[in-house]
């Protein structure tokens, strides 16, 4: 898909002119250190063991930079669509019931299931000012499915990259200082240059999962599955 191609280029160009990383307390993970512990989402874990072997060699060559954390291997996943935090009273536009998590686990069943398997491909090694990630390019399918989700399902978190500004991709390592930037922007364009594109896998279904917080990454619990049946 060439314009999810350019808007990774894009991203890639901004995070070379960056001059600093936004670190964890500064991002929704920080969330979880004033009270708000769970959070819901929709996603794709990745479990090819091709797919996995290729983050894990490319994880290698960033793992020791200053500042920079390596999600595990348990963490890997492509988000379709964040929902909001879930709480028993919820008292913010971010924060959902468990009567809501329930309605929108069922709304979304038709919306997802429906989506035949689809191939996707990782692509170059990129970074976001939060995160490093690896670029998922999948002809457009997850976006779709986020957007379809925004536009059928009331109550869902609302975000500024959602809908046609959505990028898939699966993060690898987060930020604890912005000590080793120089480092890693001439590690992550090394790398580019050696392995430009990863394997291809089969999406065959997706989750809604609940995100607890621990201390190496949040760990998920799996609040409802949507197999592909067509």
């Amino acid at each position: 898909m060439p314009e999810l191609a350019a808007e990774f280029a894009e991203a890639w160009r901004r995070f070379q002119a960056a001059d600093s990383v936004r670190l964890l307390d500064e991002t929704l993970e920080s969330e979880w250190t004033r009270g708000r512990t769970d959070y819901a989402a929709f996603l794709i874990q990745i479990t090819d063991p091709a797919v996995r072997a290729h983050i894990a060699r490319v994880l290698e060559a960033v793992a020791s930079i200053p500042g920079v954390e390596p999600y595990p291997e348990a963490y890997w996943h492509a988000t379709i669509k964040g929902v909001g935090f879930m709480a028993g009273q919820p008292a913010r536009d971010d924060e959902l019931s468990p009567d809501d998590i329930h309605r929108i686990a069922e709304e979304a069943r038709p919306l997802l299931e429906h989506q035949a398997p689809f191939r996707a491909q990782l692509a170059n090694i990129n970074a976001f000012a939060e995160v490093v990630f690896m670029e998922v390019l999948d002809g457009g399918v997850i976006r779709s499915l986020n957007k379809r989700l925004l536009d059928g399902i009331a109550g869902i978190q609302r975000q500024p990259v959602d809908g046609a500004y959505f990028l898939p991709h699966i993060s690898i390592a987060r930020f604890s200082s912005s000590d080793g930037l120089p480092q890693l922007k001439e590690t992550l364009a090394r790398l580019r240059d050696e392995q430009p594109a990863g394997p291809a896998f089969t999406v065959r279904d997706a989750l809604l999962i609940r995100a607890h917080p621990t201390g190496e990454a949040p760990t998920f619990e799996t609040l409802a599955a949507y197999p592909r049946r067509y």
